[in-house]
């Protein structure tokens, strides 16, 4: 698509959204400008993620696509469209890496977005439960993950907040509710690799002994 046709959409979108603010603002849709609202942001999504599709070299549109996708959802869903307002920014960051591993930034805010989502479902599901170790330890493998890019492309500055991000991760985790649980599980785990860590894949076969003269 060329530039005159992407202006033209997105200014078609913008007087859209326009006009149907001033109806609502002037009371001629009293009622429905919640879902309303909702059904635009939902249309407006789908227009960009369709300019996506239909070409990729359009990587951008994953982003008001998205957006605007979780817009609708947090105001049709309310809380849970919270969650996945966030998770679906994050997709859109992890789609554009995904499509050329050359931009390895997209990762940095693809694994925070889907941090504060994880973290913004564990309120909803659990309210008060304290999250802050989920949300230092998401960021920590965030950072983590550009330490396992390819070597041209590998930041090894990020191990320094990965560290510092971890450590944050396991002093929350002492402090928390959940702290007994989650250290009982990682002494579970540590032991279950001390075990598990010389031992063969599958049994070795005993030598064959020599032919008696």
């Amino acid at each position: 698509m060329d530039k005159d046709r992407r202006v033209t959409w997105i200014a078609g979108l913008l007087i859209g959204v326009g006009v149907l603010n001033l109806l609502v603002r002037a009371g001629w849709m009293v009622g429905v400008g919640g879902w309303l609202w909702g059904l635009v942001f939902l249309a407006g999504g789908g227009a960009f993620l369709w300019l996506y599709a239909r070409d990729r070299q359009q990587w951008w549109a994953v982003f008001p696509g998205f957006g605007l996708v979780g817009l609708a959802a947090a105001v049709l869903m309310g809380n849970a469209g919270g969650v996945l307002f966030l998770a679906l920014l994050g997709l859109a960051f992890a789609l554009v890496y995904a499509a050329d591993r050359r931009r390895w930034w997209a990762i940095v805010p693809a694994g925070a977005l889907a941090t504060l989502a994880l973290v913004a479902w564990l309120d909803v599901w659990r309210p008060g439960y304290d999250a802050g170790w989920v949300f230092f330890l998401g960021l920590a493998a965030t950072f983590a993950a550009l330490l396992l890019q390819p070597a041209e492309q590998r930041q090894r500055w990020a191990v320094y907040p990965a560290l510092a991000l971890a450590l944050l991760a396991l002093l929350t985790v002492f402090t928390s509710q959940a702290g007994p649980t989650v250290i009982a599980l990682m002494l579970i785990a540590l032991g279950a690799f001390l075990v598990l860590r010389d031992r063969p894949l599958g049994r070795a076969r005993a030598p064959r002994q020599g032919k008696r003269s």
